[in-house]
């Protein structure tokens, strides 16, 4: 296909390819904190379909180049969703998180034998100064020993895990910006590729 018409499916395939990524997405991420876990389930149906349409570009003799950029894009949304939820953790802690004061009351001890790594502290129980216990935080690789003051950072709604130390800064989303820049180039890509197809 070639001239506009061919311009045209070129953009039009991309956008096709790439709304759904990047609207499922973002449906998954910000749907996490309200709890609709149905109308994520169809965010992620939606990329496996994706999926299953690689698998069977691919299964064509000459759609290598298209199977191969659906394929990108999909591995695409994986490191976008895998870094989304880092910073959608680092930011909501930010945003809404409550830093207070707290004592050691367990210790949770672990070992991997398989590192050459001997028992360590790898998680903590504390009680904050109201009084509420704090199960399960990861040490993140501090020492903590019973009956230490540390300082914790918890979310007031329980979507983020409490962690050791204060608010964190805002996310960066330089990460997640270029995800989504590799995306659309490989979106575009996919586009050509179906076009040079037909």
């Amino acid at each position: 296909m070639r001239g506009a018409a061919g311009a045209s499916f070129v953009v039009v395939s991309g956008v096709c390819w790439l709304v759904p990524a990047v609207l499922s997405a973002w449906g998954i991420l910000e749907l996490r904190d309200h709890g609709p876990a149905l109308v994520a389930a169809g965010c992620f149906a939606a990329v496996v379909l994706g999926c299953v349409a690689a698998v069977v570009r691919l299964a064509k003799g000459n759609a290598e180049r298209t199977a191969a950029a659906l394929f990108g894009v999909l591995a695409s949304w994986i490191g976008l969703l895998v870094c989304g939820f880092g910073m959608q953790e680092q930011q909501l802690l930010h945003d809404r998180g409550v830093t207070s004061e707290a004592e050691v009351v367990r210790t949770v001890v672990g070992s991997d034998p398989m590192a050459g790594q001997g028992p360590s502290v790898t998680g903590v129980d504390v009680r904050l100064a109201d009084g509420t216990e704090v199960t399960g935080i990861g040490t993140g690789g501090r020492r903590a020993v019973l009956g230490d003051r540390l300082q914790v950072t918890v979310d007031p709604r329980g979507t983020v895990d409490p962690r050791l130390g204060p608010r964190p800064d805002p996310a960066d989303r330089t990460v997640a910006v270029v995800l989504l820049v590799v995306m659309a180039g490989l979106a575009l890509f996919g586009g050509a590729s179906m076009a040079d197809e037909l």
